[in-house]
């Protein structure tokens, strides 16, 4: 398995966006959307999960970098 080094953390929310960060190893580069000038898209579907999914699949296409998205 590839060893992720750079991620996309799927969220324009400052908070969250630290949350998510501290939780994640020192090593890894973390970008936000904010830096790509990348809107969140409408949250549309039926359920949170659905949501992050979304969210997770949109920001990655936009960047070419995994993303973990709530």
């Amino acid at each position: 398995m590839k060893k992720i080094r750079e991620i996309i953390v799927g969220t324009n929310n400052n908070g969250k966006y630290k949350e998510i960060c501290d939780l994640l190893p020192s090593k890894i580069k973390k970008y936000s959307p904010k830096e790509f000038k990348i809107s969140t898209p409408n949250e549309t579907g039926g359920s949170f999960e659905e949501n992050s999914l979304m969210k997770a699949s949109y920001f990655s296409k936009k960047t070419n970098l995994t993303c973990l998205s709530d």
